[in-house]
């Protein structure tokens, strides 16, 4: 987690007893995760491995000019009608695979496997890492893609974030220290209870980092 129960208790400037340590840890994972939900990423620098299926087949696009006459030796993709004495050679174009968490720090690992072949692992020459995924040129549909990769916002080096977290979940611990106040004193304690969860106000303060597009 971003933010620690000892950093909670830090903040606070009181004592949690092991209930309470147990229900702050609860808490702020739930604020954590209700800061990712609302920015549709990771707060944190994560490691994720997710699977790719290229739909449908796509249409090879020509790489060469009209007027040269390639090799025949040529190591595009050959399409159907592309004999020896073809002036124009294929290559499949690059397929765009979005990753489901950005921003992507750094790809460990793609593993292809052609839906008539072999699993292989590819080269960091035949991919382009992008912030939002990963590029690879002579996909055919069907064929599948492992990506291994760590992503996400580095929140140690954005203490707005942290801020956030520790309010909303010092609100928390106070209602839950106010209710158990008034069960032991038998009374009605006339306190309004905080806010709980972030408020619209808090959101808005962090919605530059937010992630516009979400891939399923």
């Amino acid at each position: 987690m971003l933010v620690s129960v000892s950093e909670l208790v830090t903040y606070m400037d009181i004592s949690f007893s092991l209930r309470q340590q147990d229900a702050a840890e609860i808490v702020l994972e739930g604020l954590q995760s209700e800061l990712e939900a609302y920015l549709n990423r990771p707060i944190e620098l994560q490691e994720f491995t997710e699977t790719y299926v290229v739909p449908g087949v796509n249409d090879p696009m020509p790489m060469t000019s009209f007027f040269y006459n390639t090799s025949t030796e040529s190591s595009f993709y050959t399409y159907p009608g592309n004999t020896a004495n073809s002036i124009v050679n294929y290559s499949m174009p690059p397929e765009t695979i979005y990753l489901r968490n950005s921003p992507v720090v750094e790809v460990e690992e793609v593993k292809l496997t052609p839906f008539n072949g072999v699993e292989r692992t590819l080269e960091t020459t035949e991919y382009i890492v992008r912030r939002f995924g990963i590029d690879i040129a002579n996909l055919i549909g069907n064929d599948t893609v492992e990506v291994t990769y760590t992503a996400g916002l580095d929140g140690t080096q954005i203490p707005m974030f942290r801020s956030l977290i520790l309010r909303a979940a010092t609100r928390e611990m106070q209602n839950m220290h106010d209710d158990v106040v008034g069960v032991k004193d038998l009374n009605t304690r006339n306190v309004a209870p905080l806010e709980t969860g972030f408020s619209e106000r808090e959101l808005m303060s962090v919605r530059k980092y937010r992630r516009r597009k979400v891939v399923g």
